[in-house]
């Protein structure tokens, strides 16, 4: 079985999606694996789609690629989420639609493998507690019989849930940065951001799973961070959205 990087939540940061693609071609990953949100927030979504497009990774949708498809769904983010999906309708091409339009909200990866963004209900839903981990633990048991790996993003943050056999939820206060994952237990797992990390940490975040061993390595890069400031502003987006990669946040 191959070594994967996971990835998520690039948000049209081009430099910090740069740094993590040097990264993991240094780490010897088969393939490249993106839990989505390829756009919104920062400069260079038509950009980022070209490049993961050329990796050929296998991608699904988030909630803001869907907002391009789905303009609707604007009504559910805040402003400044808003203005940063009407700039990316407008820097986007039609090859840059098709690509996002074939995108699955789900995928089962190798029949093992469970991919989503939020949750398998809803690309908006958001995993950040012990109630909420417990309710997407109760789905898969429900709907995914045979995954015990559910990979997901949306939050921004690094993050593993561990659910035993008893059904008891634990998550570690501090991650290791490598983890050997049990054979009796389901996981959900949390790249973080590649492109807005949300954890007051500014380096692009992202994942390695190797899948003979079972082992997933939490990652982080140092990338651009003043050029991507920089082509938030000249692009006339919200300045905080450029301070906010600065602190992490």
């Amino acid at each position: 079985m191959p070594r994967a990087a996971i990835i998520s939540d690039i948000h049209g940061n081009l430099e910090a999606l740069q740094a993590v693609l040097r990264a993991v071609e240094s780490d010897g990953v088969d393939y490249i694996v993106h839990l989505g949100d390829l756009v919104g927030y920062n400069a260079s979504p038509h950009e980022c789609i070209q490049l993961l497009q050329a990796k050929r990774a296998v991608s699904i949708l988030g909630n803001h690629d869907l907002a391009i498809l789905e303009p609707r769904m604007v009504k559910n983010f805040n402003v400044l989420a808003n203005q940063a999906i009407t700039y990316c309708q407008k820097q986007l091409t039609i090859a840059d639609i098709r690509y996002l339009q074939g995108m699955p909200r789900v995928e089962v990866l190798w029949d093992k493998y469970l991919l989503c963004h939020g949750s398998p209900e809803s690309l908006e839903s958001y995993v950040l507690n012990l109630f909420q981990a417990k309710r997407l633990f109760n789905l898969l048991r429900k709907r995914y019989a045979g995954i015990r790996f559910c990979f997901f993003g949306h939050t921004h943050v690094q993050k593993l849930w561990i659910c035993d056999q008893r059904g008891k939820v634990v998550s570690p206060l501090e991650l290791p940065d490598q983890i050997a994952l049990g054979t009796e237990h389901r996981y959900l797992i949390n790249p973080g951001s590649v492109g807005q990390p949300r954890q007051r940490d500014n380096r692009a975040h992202y994942l390695l799973f190797d899948t003979n061993r079972e082992l997933v390595h939490f990652k982080a890069v140092p990338y651009d961070i003043q050029t991507a400031q920089k082509k938030i502003v000249q692009a006339n987006l919200p300045e905080y959205l450029a301070h906010r990669l600065q602190d992490g946040i």
